[in-house]
């Protein structure tokens, strides 16, 4: 997956992502060990059948988490509607 990935032209031209490459194998790594220390046995980590839900899941994970991380970083609060929803869907 990670060999197969390619960002968007527009973020490769902000400073910021010139490093895009390296970034993405961080995140890869930190995918991975989630997935492996989230799995029930040997055989659900190596199923390849799931893997690629699996890697989605987590990293929309990680995505929320940093969304989160933003918001507090720039006080900004989600209307409550919208939190109550969220905490339903877990």
């Amino acid at each position: 997956m990670l060999r197969n990935h390619h960002p968007h032209e527009v973020l490769t031209h902000v400073e910021q992502n010139t490093n895009w490459s390296a970034k993405t194998f961080t995140l890869a790594l930190k995918v991975e060990r989630i997935i492996f220390e989230a799995a029930t046995s040997r055989e659900s980590y190596l199923d390849e059948n799931t893997l690629h839900a699996r890697v989605t899941q987590v990293s929309r994970r990680l995505i929320d988490l940093r969304k989160r991380k933003n918001m507090v970083k720039f006080g900004i609060r989600l209307p409550r509607h919208f939190m109550l929803a969220k905490r339903q869907r877990h």
